[in-house]
């Protein structure tokens, strides 16, 4: 029989090969991670975040601590109040701020993660969010130069902008969460006989004597169908007076005026059955499921820049 012998230097040569090939994946999928720039803090599953970055979520978080502070302990926001001990526990106002300020941009960093790892949006630095919020109100001033539609405000501030782009990308997260999201049939009758007072269906039309401001009362009948669904005052004016009492008076904005009725007829309600409110029960859990998920963030892996964040004082 015929041995072959493989040369060495082919051996070496692809072995070569593909430790370049699988340096440089590697590299491609940590590039994004290892380049931190000169100021930042802490690093969570890799990505940088800045002093500045920090600082816009205790700025978030102020309000929130002077009230903690003031309710508990009866503290004024005065010259020394941050870095003051109150109680038994010795709290000072500043570690409870960046405590807090930690959960909001852990839980922010957690929804952005899951978002990404899901294919609904990449994730995208500090940096990158302002960047992108300068352009989109570039895009919303022009729009308003040229007359044309958009959704939402004029100008974003930062906070604005990262509450919308939750927003916007919720409900693919659902979406995404609905199939891991699993209800046993038994799990949904639990659901459902827990729930059903939430879900009946009101007649859509209703009878009542109505007066808008300094105007004598007629009989009107009113119809759910008119009101559009970007019009809140005029739906929760309905709900007030489709959950009233026959001979109940409600004061309100109906259709843009201010107006008072007394419903004269009870409208009908019917109780929607298990199949009609199912989808309804499964993206409730679904969201409920979601939410838990973004708050539990101990498995993300933070590295912290020696004792930079430990000796920040927030005045």
């Amino acid at each position: 029989m015929r041995i072959t012998k493989r040369k060495p230097t082919m051996i070496i040569l692809f072995t070569a090969v593909f430790l370049i090939v699988l340096a440089l994946f590697v590299l491609s999928l940590t590039s994004k991670r290892v380049d931190l720039p000169e100021n930042w803090l802490f690093t969570v599953n890799g990505y940088a975040v800045t002093e500045e970055e920090f600082q816009f979520y205790v700025q978030e978080q102020r309000a929130v601590t002077a009230d903690y502070f003031f309710r508990t302990y009866g503290a004024q926001v005065d010259e020394g109040f941050w870095t003051r001990q109150y109680g038994d526990q010795h709290e000072t106002p500043s570690e409870y701020v960046k405590k807090s300020a930690m959960t909001a941009l852990l839980n922010t960093k957690h929804e952005q993660f899951i978002a990404d790892e899901r294919g609904i949006a990449p994730y995208k630095s500090f940096d990158e969010l302002k960047s992108d919020m300068e352009e989109e109100n570039r895009k919303r001033a022009k729009m308003d130069d040229s007359g044309d539609t958009y959704y939402g405000l004029p100008q974003f501030d930062l906070y604005q902008y990262m509450q919308y782009l939750s927003g916007a990308r919720w409900p693919d997260l659902v979406e995404t969460q609905v199939k891991q999201t699993k209800m046993s049939d038994a799990e949904l009758q639990v659901e459902y006989a827990t729930r059903s007072a939430e879900y009946v269906r009101m007649a859509d039309e209703l009878t009542v004597s109505l007066a808008a401001s300094g105007q004598a009362k007629e009989e009107k009948v009113l119809s759910r169908l008119d009101i559009s669904k970007e019009d809140n005052e005029s739906l929760e004016f309905w709900e007030s007076l489709a959950t009233a009492s026959v001979g109940e008076t409600v004061v309100g904005k109906y259709l843009d005026e201010d107006v008072v009725a007394t419903l004269k007829s009870k409208p009908e309600i019917t109780k929607l059955k298990l199949e009609e409110v199912k989808d309804s029960l499964i993206y409730g859990r679904a969201d409920s499921d979601l939410r838990a998920l973004i708050a539990n963030t101990d498995k993300l892996k933070i590295k912290y820049k020696g004792n930079r964040f430990r000796e920040l004082i927030v005045n």
